[in-house]
């Protein structure tokens, strides 16, 4: 039954979906498909994120790199295209100027030289104010839709050992998965539902 529900979840397509999201907090909140013009946003994002956050997030103390270097990579990581190779999955929020600002992202990324292959490396990062208010699990599910659509069988997962709360927000997806442990790493593997 666990399952059965779950699976209706990821029903549909991702471009039908209504871009609203109410936090458990009732911040109202935006989920839309990343663009490459959004850079500036992610690098916002890393700014506000906690030094454990970002620690968890990219398996390593990030904090040393240069200005020029975190430009360079938030420019890389916002290079989507939504089909094939890489896509991500934001939520947003609306300041009191009225400036957009990211408070998590879910992404998928296929190797660079396998825009075909049938698995994708997952990545998730929800701002440090907005953990534990349901962000992270919706932007999953839409990430899970965003992978069908890009054909992905596989969503893979890499963590920290330490990084359980991750891991237990992947396995509410509801998705059959796989775990193996290796040297401090956990991977997992999840089957993308079809149809």
């Amino acid at each position: 039954m666990f399952f059965k529900q779950d699976k209706r979840r990821y029903r549909g397509s991702i471009d039908k979906l209504r871009p609203a999201f109410t936090a458990r907090s009732g911040q109202k909140l935006r989920m839309r498909l990343l663009h490459p013009q959004d850079a500036p946003l992610l690098l916002e994002l890393f700014h506000r994120l906690s030094p454990e956050t970002r620690r968890r997030r990219f398996h390593g103390n990030v904090d040393h790199l240069s200005p020029e270097m975190l430009e360079e990579a938030a420019t890389d990581l916002a290079n989507v295209d939504n089909l094939t190779a890489r896509g991500a999955v934001v939520a947003t929020l609306r300041n009191a100027d009225g400036k957009e600002e990211f408070v998590g992202v879910a992404r998928l990324a296929r190797p660079p030289h396998a825009v075909d292959a049938p698995d994708a490396e997952a990545a998730i990062v929800v701002r440090d104010d907005f953990q534990g208010q349901g962000v992270g699990s919706e932007l999953l599910r839409r990430m899970v839709l965003l992978a069908k659509r890009m054909h992905v069988r596989t969503i893979r997962a890499v963590f920290t050992s330490y990084n359980e709360s991750a891991i237990q927000l992947f396995r509410e997806l509801g998705l059959p998965y796989t775990i193996d442990i290796d040297h401090g790493e956990t991977e997992m593997r999840l089957a993308v539902p079809q149809g």
